[in-house]
């Protein structure tokens, strides 16, 4: 059938039925890079994912330039505005993680250029590895760190047995091929009651709700699935995982200007000079200290964009 049918053929990678609806089309609206994609929902688990696809040799330039996660190390940030607040954020993101671990050996899938890996390093409770599929940036991290990281996709990586303590995919497993394959390997990875934590795309946030096709959430086309909360704990149940917490603690605010920029590249006349001037008022010192208690209510209710689950590995 045509993708732009209601309902299409388009295989399930989580649960393999072929029914799904389309849920909207849209461009590129982060990178501005050429092509129309699309969401589908599968029609009987519910998980929404990408159709078609591209595969990962076409894929790639969508990861080049200026993309979020390839930044300098914090070290290296010339803005000392922007380093107070880069190590506000990685430090939320260690302490979370020692709350359930305190020490060992910790892998990061998807490390980008290193930013969480560093302030695990800061820390020197840690022995770290990484997985990254972008060379420049896996380069950057062995180089600048000294932090083994292997230069693949996770779903092609090898991941030695019973070897983590901890695993971490932060804003990464939104963007896996192959999820099941990926929790199949670090089930295999972490050693008995290992932990994994993973951050994710919020599909019951707020935010999503306010701005539909223009959450910054779906990021066509780098995001090639968004997992509702039933759908993604079944999910984990199925690879050997239970469930010891979940979060919104981090991004809202920068998500939240993502999502007004989105909705501002559709809008015209009198609507975009209106959102223009609103979105200065947002960035603003005034604006982002007026938007915190907002920031910390949908972090409390759980309404953010982004979620962190904490799995446990447990016995297939």
């Amino acid at each position: 059938m045509s993708i732009l049918s209601s309902v299409i053929s388009a295989e399930c990678s989580i649960c393999g039925h072929t029914n799904a609806r389309l849920v909207f089309s849209g461009p590129d609206r982060l990178m501005n890079l050429p092509g129309t994609f699309h969401f589908v929902r599968c029609c009987y688990c519910g998980t929404l994912y990408q159709w078609p696809r591209l595969p990962w040799q076409q894929l790639q330039r969508y990861y080049e330039g200026d993309y979020d996660s390839y930044v300098t190390a914090l070290n290296d940030e010339k803005s000392l505005l922007r380093r107070l607040t880069r190590r506000i954020y990685t430090v939320k993101m260690r302490r979370f993680v020692e709350q359930f671990c305190s020490s060992g050996v910790l892998l990061d899938i998807g490390c980008g250029t290193g930013v969480f890996l560093e302030e695990m390093q800061m820390s020197r409770k840690w022995q770290l590895y990484g997985v990254e599929p972008t060379l420049s940036a896996a380069t950057y991290v062995r180089e600048r760190f000294s932090i083994p990281v292997i230069n693949e996709r996770v779903e092609s990586a090898f991941l030695p047995d019973e070897t983590f303590d901890v695993v971490t995919m932060w804003n990464v497993f939104e963007h896996l091929e192959n999820p099941r394959l990926a929790l199949q390997k670090i089930h295999r990875s972490l050693k008995t009651e290992g932990i994994l934590i993973i951050a994710v795309p919020n599909y019951e946030s707020l935010s999503r709700v306010i701005f539909g096709k223009y959450w910054c959430g779906w990021d066509l086309p780098r995001h090639l699935f968004v997992f509702p909360r039933a759908v993604l704990i079944w999910l984990l149940n199925q690879n050997g995982f239970r469930v010891l917490d979940s979060r919104c603690f981090i991004g809202s605010y920068a998500l939240f200007n993502h999502s007004l920029s989105f909705l501002q590249q559709d809008l015209q006349g009198l609507a975009k000079i209106l959102l223009q001037v609103t979105r200065k008022i947002v960035r603003s010192y005034v604006g982002r200290f007026g938007f915190y208690p907002f920031q910390r209510l949908v972090e409390f209710t759980g309404l953010a964009s982004i979620a962190v689950w904490v799995f446990q590995k447990t016995e297939v």
